[in-house]
């Protein structure tokens, strides 16, 4: 295993761009190389085979889960890492560009699909986790016209609003559609000049945090009501952050942090 772990470090890379490029070279070559591939993981701090990651999946666990990021510090302070953690559920950290390239040219192993956490439902099956999806359902029913006016003040940075059942303790994130590129690789895009592909972002609010109340306490002044919209864009921007995108205007996110900081 150590010999292995050194010759991936030096050629995992390539590995991987060979499955990518499967489409031109046919799927066998995908049988056989994703049996070689390393990923970190959120277990013990060391790469494992896809292999390893299937045969320690939790009782019932239909999903192989996976995160993308720089580094793996970055992966577990995302909020959609706590659900999976506190379920004691491994995640895969990818960590290279080509990572998810790679996944999504697999798409399964071992008759288990990849799920990344920042794309589409999580599809937990547990009983909890049913409960918990079945409470943010009525929920959004309740808020029905608060998160279309929220969406409604974002216009076009977001495709959807909606009720999270996937954070604990974070006011918001942002995740991709699940039938779309992810975040990540419209990132990877832009970097070669291909802004062409781009994410479709979903805005998850967490209904449990007190800045939803604050919402719905703004809300009941009116949707055109200015700090209601500033609260809206903030939480939008701040979910830009989490995912390490920076800003479209810094300048005026900083001024509104500075007048809700000031009041």
């Amino acid at each position: 295993r150590e010999k292995y772990e050194k010759f991936w470090a030096e050629y995992g890379k390539s590995l991987k761009i060979g499955i990518y490029n499967s489409m031109y070279t046919g799927s066998s070559v995908v049988d056989k190389l994703k049996e070689l591939l390393l990923f970190a993981s959120s277990k013990d701090g060391k790469e494992i085979s896809l292999k390893e990651y299937v045969d320690r999946m939790a009782e019932g666990q239909k999903k192989i889960y996976y995160a993308t990021g720089t580094d793996r510090n970055t992966i577990e302070k995302l909020p959609q890492m706590e659900l999976l953690r506190d379920k004691g559920l491994e995640v895969l950290y990818l960590l290279d560009p080509v990572d998810e390239f790679a996944i999504e040219t697999i798409r399964k192993y071992d008759d288990k699909e990849f799920q990344s956490i920042s794309r589409g439902d999580l599809d937990l099956d547990d009983a909890e986790s049913k409960e918990v999806k079945k409470e943010a359902e009525e929920i959004a029913k309740t808020n029905d016209q608060l998160v279309k006016d929220i969406k409604e003040a974002l216009g076009d940075k977001v495709s959807e609003v909606k009720i999270s059942s996937r954070l604990k303790s974070s006011a918001v994130c942002l995740v991709a559609d699940a039938m779309g590129p992810s975040l990540s690789m419209e990132h990877t895009f832009a970097s070669m000049d291909n802004p062409m592909f781009k994410a479709k972002r979903i805005l998850e609010l967490n209904p449990k945090h007190d800045l939803f109340a604050k919402l719905q306490i703004l809300h009941s002044n009116g949707k055109d009501n200015a700090e209601f919209k500033d609260y809206c864009d903030l939480l939008y921007t701040q979910a830009l952050i989490i995912e390490g995108i920076m800003p479209e205007n810094p300048v005026d996110f900083a001024d509104k942090v500075a007048k809700l900081m000031a009041k």
